[in-house]
């Protein structure tokens, strides 16, 4: 990779970087309401992250077979 090719990509991971962190304050200023899909989005995605999360974690887990999903189950226990 070039000079100039390097200098182009980090100006673009900048850019796509900054765009990502100020764009949420330029599209929703302090001084409006949040839209309702904004707000019930950030109330229930979080939840929904997680559940996804566990499922795509545990969809593998063998359940008759060696050691019975036992390590799951006490890594869930644990988390949980």
């Amino acid at each position: 990779m070039t000079f100039t090719e390097q200098i182009i990509t980090i100006a673009a991971v900048v850019a796509g970087t900054m765009l990502t962190r100020f764009l949420p304050f330029i599209l929703f200023p302090a001084n409006k309401k949040t839209p309702p899909l904004v707000a019930f989005l950030g109330k229930m995605l979080p939840a929904a992250v997680m559940g996804m999360l566990v499922v795509y974690s545990l969809k593998d887990t063998q359940i008759l077979s060696g050691s019975h999903g036992l390590p799951e189950a006490i890594a869930v226990a644990l988390t949980v």
